[in-house]
């Protein structure tokens, strides 16, 4: 093409055309010509990558807070395990006091009736230790609690509760066989925050207390192990 535009501007009838037709003429043949190169340039460019967006949908869940009251009252059951005798029903009540988001003040009480002892169950029915009376077993203490590992249940996607695991220790008293006992109570617990208002409680506790009931003054260990629910207000 490009000869072809030459020819014809250098033939010896060159100037009957004109300059003007001349040009005219020369482009039209150059135009094609560079517009087919710029659609070659264009076709070698690589096409743009379509992008797709995740449709992240965020998960709505129901969790339940602590109102914003700080007092906490409630009753509980378990079983007690009296030193030297045997595992019984306890039942009780309990209240708290939440001091900070961290610490707690807790009263609890409690009462039980101790079952007989092993020397009891092999001497036979003319062998007591201890009357009817004297079987009762009541504690109260006043214990001082930590949240060691507060955090969260999930029962499923949609619902969470609030939960903690937490430390008490604390002093009391135990009123058992006619004695009444100066006690030191550890323990822990788990809570778990059903609705803005109600909780329910798991506790181990360890009730310590001097006694010389069965044999010489000893420490006894007096194992319980209870569930609840309380109420905040």
């Amino acid at each position: 093409m490009e000869n072809r535009s030459e020819h014809l501007l250098l033939i010896s009838d060159f100037s009957g055309y004109g300059t003007g037709k001349a040009l005219l003429l020369a482009c039209s043949l150059a135009i094609p010509q560079w517009a087919t190169a710029q659609a070659t340039r264009d076709g070698d460019k690589p096409a743009p990558v379509q992008v797709i967006a995740p449709e992240v949908k965020p998960r709505s869940i129901q969790e339940a807070d602590i109102d914003a009251e700080f007092f906490e009252v409630g009753a509980f059951a378990g079983m007690m395990t009296i030193d030297n005798f045997s595992s019984e029903p306890l039942v009780g009540v309990s209240a708290a006091f939440h001091a900070t988001e961290d610490f707690f003040l807790q009263f609890n009480y409690g009462v039980t009736e101790a079952g007989l002892t092993s020397f009891e169950e092999l001497s036979g029915v003319n062998v007591r230790l201890l009357s009817d009376s004297d079987r009762d077993y009541s504690y109260y203490d006043f214990l001082v609690g930590y949240n060691i590992f507060p955090g969260e249940v999930f029962f499923s996607d949609s619902l969470t509760f609030n939960s903690a695991f937490y430390l008490v220790g604390g002093v009391g008293n135990t009123e058992f066989g006619g004695e009444s006992n100066f006690t030191t109570t550890l323990g822990t617990g788990f809570r778990v925050v059903l609705l803005d208002w109600l909780t329910v409680h798991v506790d181990f506790r360890d009730h310590m207390f001097t006694s010389d009931l069965i044999r010489e003054s000893q420490l006894t260990h007096n194992i319980e192990l209870s569930s609840g629910f309380t109420l905040f207000f």
